[in-house]
């Protein structure tokens, strides 16, 4: 007992010389700690980074008191550095107020690491509020433990939160998680790099199989913004120019309409005018039924697909709860989060093809030059503005743990890449280097709309030709995906335990090129060719309907279930399954697509018209597009600032503040910029085009 009070008093007066002193008489005390318990708590791990003939055995009472409750760099290269660790260690043991607090904001090994509190942010706001003879500097640090012993297997689940998507402390982390990594919190001095800590805790943790690294973009000073730069000062100027057109648009709107195209103008600013429009839930007389809960629903469970990965950056004191939900079999449905975006392409198909074969019946030609044009003006201005704004304002606007990674690191590729993204090509460029990783879609949606222009004159003018060449590019883009996942060992569903650089390799290899995910929307194109004809308007009787119905929602809940298998604890990839869900999912959901949006056109949807039909589908079509671009912002905005772990449950799926903002700025951005500029377009470049929401 006397050796228990005198560590336990030890550690209180933060005398760490002390402590440990009284630790190893603690364990040396077979009253305390016998022979056996110590034999019985051996371990065998190895280290992921070094080579060792056989595995080092380490008992949990040393990697417990080894694990750095203190972190002193008295191994520094900088000088500076060294004296202010030793500074640190001297005003700890005089009790000192600032070196109290850099000791209090360090992260210590907790109680439940089993249940997957592994990640500890320690304090980070007491941390940069150390001022005193040194400055602290807070970073995170990212460890790895490797077990080699099969029979430490469940062990290793524990520790790593059930690996429910494999990560290594080298993967990239803006976008995708190190999920498997544990993030620990360290307060330094400010004089003191992220090399430095790092090869302090590797120094410490060594042969104890114990992997480490710390990124210098996970450090954080107090007070330190980034400098300002060209493309800053253009970002305010941008911002504070649509504040000014918005306000003028507002005050001097009277409620007429313009005469003049500056009147005009400072109308299409006007916040009255747009929010009018945006509430404004009167169908239009070209509107194609079923398209706005179309839109809704997948836009919907692909937002919950979104926000599961946003909520894998965060930490939670029952991770593991996290893996083993992910890993039950209901969960296929967010992991086949695939057909939710092949819906928008099939959609974006449909209303492009529908809308260029109303103006080859009309002019017998398209527009090219206004197409384009229009194209631009419905996508870019919003696009550019979230970049400009991801990029230069939003990471002055706070701070957190894991801010560095998730804001200011995604807002450095920005700046270096955002110019692919001006001309529509990042999609090319795989997400490791893509500002804003969800628009993906938008470059794809381009591409295969510019492609759409020429082969719906082929398909007007040379019916057979154009038929045929459709048909041959759907089939070669199936083959492409059945292939890619041979090649290179991918999948396009997300399957329990694949790795962060499987997910990256499947994305840069197919789910983001237009070749591979063609299929659908080319479904979508001879939809609306054959619902334009009016070739199947056919007469159903009851019973067909219902089977018409039940054939639908078969095939619909074949193609999600189907790879389920997949997604439960303990799958192994196999190239087969993955390669015929990759190759044949686009098809079948393009045909459920096709069936149901046939029946709702056709007055063949009975009592559930009213319901797709109804008042809020029609509203979150006229904010779509801004609920698409704004969401991951918001998500990882609340990643950033997150400053501890909380209780998981999947209801934080649905966490109400959040969607309540992601739907008010969605709203904020669309009378503010999506529709000022369409209106500009009309004004400037004539009012030829109905405006189709593609997206």
């Amino acid at each position: 007992m006397a050796a228990i009070a005198c560590a336990v008093l030890a550690v209180l007066s933060a005398h760490i010389a002390a402590a440990r002193e009284c630790i190893e008489l603690t364990i040396s005390d077979n009253t305390i700690i016998t022979e056996s318990i110590l034999n019985s708590t051996i371990l065998k791990l190895s280290s992921k980074n070094e080579t060792f003939e056989e595995s080092v055995p380490v008992n949990v009472v040393e990697l417990w008191e080894r694990f750095p409750k203190v972190v002193v760099l008295r191994n520094s290269t900088g000088e500076q550095c060294r004296r202010d660790s030793q500074l640190y260690v001297d005003s700890l043991e005089k009790l000192e107020l600032w070196a109290l607090k850099m000791f209090d904001a360090t992260a210590k090994p907790p109680s439940g690491i089993l249940s997957g509190n592994g990640n500890q942010y320690g304090d980070f706001d007491e941390c940069l509020s150390v001022d005193g003879a040194v400055r602290g500097k807070y970073c995170l640090a990212s460890l790895l433990l490797s077990f080699e012993d099969k029979k430490y297997e469940k062990l290793d689940y524990l520790v790593h939160s059930g690996h429910y998507i494999k990560s290594n402390i080298t993967d990239m982390g803006h976008r995708v998680p190190r999920f498997s990594s544990l993030l620990w919190g360290v307060c330094i001095p400010s004089s003191c790099s992220s090399f430095d800590l790092e090869e302090e805790l590797s120094q410490r943790l060594s042969g104890l199989g114990v992997s480490v690294r710390v990124h210098n973009t996970m450090c954080t000073v107090k007070d330190v913004r980034r400098p300002y730069s060209f493309g800053k000062a253009l970002s305010i100027t941008f911002f504070l120019a649509i504040l000014l057109l918005l306000s003028l648009g507002t005050i001097f709107d009277d409620g007429k309409e313009g005469m003049t195209n500056f009147e005009k103008l400072l109308n299409a600013f006007s916040l009255k005018r747009n929010l009018r429009k945006v509430f404004d839930l009167s169908d239009s007389p070209t509107k194609v039924k079923g398209i706005d809960a179309f839109r809704g629903m997948n836009a919907f469970a692909l937002l919950i697909a979104h926000k599961s990965m946003a909520m894998a950056h965060s930490p939670y004191v029952n991770k593991v709860s996290f893996s083993e939900v992910f890993g039950m079999p209901w969960a296929v449905i967010g992991r086949s989060a695939i057909l939710y975006t092949d819906s928008f392409l099939y959609l974006s198909g449909f209303l492009n093809a529908h809308n260029l074969l109303q103006e080859l019946d009309r002019k017998g030609t398209i527009d090219l030059k206004n197409r384009l044009v229009g194209r631009w003006f419905r996508l870019f201005p919003l696009f550019v503005s979230l970049m400009l704004f991801c990029t230069y304002i939003l990471p002055d606007i706070s701070n957190g743990p894991q801010w560095n990674l998730v804001v200011e690191e995604h807002s450095r590729v920005c700046e270096k890449n955002m110019w692919k993204s001006f001309l529509f090509i990042h999609n090319y460029f795989g997400f490791e280097e893509m500002c804003l990783t969800h628009t993906h879609q938008i470059g794809m949606d381009m591409q295969l709309y510019v492609a759409t222009l020429p082969l719906m004159v082929l398909i007007w003018k040379a019916r057979t030709l154009g038929w045929s060449l459709l048909v041959g590019i759907a089939a070669a883009s199936t083959l492409l995906r059945y292939l890619a996942i041979h090649w290179y060992d991918i999948s396009m569903f997300v399957y329990y335990g694949i790795s962060v650089q499987k997910l990256l390799d499947a994305a840069r290899y197919s789910y983001i090129l237009p070749t591979h995910r063609a299929t659908i929307y080319l479904i979508g194109v001879v939809m609306a060719y054959f619902m334009r004809s009016k070739k199947f308007n056919i007469s159903l009787s009851s019973a067909q309907v219902k089977l018409l119905w039940a054939s639908c929602f078969a095939l619909a809940a074949f193609t999600i279930v189907s790879p389920y298998r997949m997604g439960l604890e303990g799958y192994k990839y196999e190239h087969g399954p993955a390669a015929l869900f990759a190759a044949f999912s686009p098809i079948l959901w393009g045909i459920f697509m096709s069936m149901m949006h046939w029946a709702i056109c056709n007055n063949y949807a009975g009592s559930a018209t009213a319901f797709l039909e109804s008042r809020p589908f029609k509203f979150f079509n006229n904010i779509a597009y801004s609920v698409y671009l704004t969401q991951f912002p918001i998500f990882f905005y609340n990643v950033g600032v997150q400053r501890h772990a909380e209780f998981y449950t999947p209801l934080l799926l649905l966490h109400a503040p959040e969607m309540l903002a992601v739907l008010v700025i969605s709203i904020m951005a669309t009378v503010a910029i999506e529709m000022p500029f369409n209106q500009v377009y009309r004004i400037y470049f004539g009012n030829s085009q109905k405006k189709l929401k593609e997206i």
